[in-house]
């Protein structure tokens, strides 16, 4: 590798941490290693990380709550799971894949690359102004263009805006004053009418997609969940 990948790496068993730190430092990884969830977090939002590594039973702040935290901050970051036990469920909450303790050196390396590689894609697209909302469904800010299992639209100029702010923030609850603000310049009770007249419009042009939808987050805001 040409440029370092650093990786945190929060693992409580002693024995497992040091087996995997090894097999990762040698396959090239710089690799920092939280032996409890509290300092891992604080690891997390005081450095630069490529790639989380999580055992998901770990002391004090376990591997569920440090996924919430770290999707709910809006970071991209890839997370994947080294545990000894099937953690697939983690993949709803924010995890980028998974792996269970005893596979092959070769698979967690590849396992590893592909969770970078694919931030790194989608950090890309974004940087164009192109968006993979869902297996099925693509967003180009450039040309306004909305296409959903190969049928384009050309979204007009407010939806096109809204629905670049929720791309830019997917799965996050987006506050609704944060959003007239952002769109307007200024938020009133008519910009709060005219977001959620806009919002239940791009809901009916999603909905062709059943993967993905725009929920009104009572009292706080919208939200676009997907099915990556």
């Amino acid at each position: 590798m040409e440029e370092k990948i650093n990786i945190l790496y929060a693992e409580d068993n002693t024995t497992a941490a040091m087996i995997y730190t090894e097999i990762l430092e040698e396959a090239g990884y710089t690799v920092t290693l939280a032996k409890e969830g509290n300092k891992a977090w604080q690891l997390y939002e005081t450095g630069i990380w490529d790639l989380l590594l999580l055992d998901m039973d770990l002391p004090g702040k376990d591997g569920h709550e440090l996924i919430r935290l770290v999707r709910e901050k809006g970071d991209q970051v890839p997370i994947v799971i080294l545990s000894s036990v099937n953690h697939n469920h983690a993949l709803y909450e924010g995890a980028d894949d998974y792996l269970v303790k005893g596979c092959s050196v070769d698979d967690v390396k590849a396992r590893l690359d592909k969770a970078i590689a694919r931030t790194k894609r989608l950090n890309t697209e974004k940087e164009q102004g192109r968006f993979r909302i869902s297996p099925d469904t693509t967003f180009n800010k450039n040309n306004r263009l909305l296409t959903i299992s190969g049928k384009r639209e050309e979204l007009k100029g407010m939806e096109s805006n809204i629905l670049w702010l929720f791309c830019l923030r997917i799965n996050e609850v987006i506050p609704t004053v944060e959003m007239c603000e952002t769109l307007w310049g200024v938020y009133t009770t008519d910009k709060e009418k005219a977001l959620t007249k806009y919002v239940c419009l791009l809901n009916k042009k999603l909905k062709a997609d059943k993967s993905i939808a725009i929920q009104n987050e009572f009292a706080r805001g919208y939200k676009l969940v997907n099915g990556l």
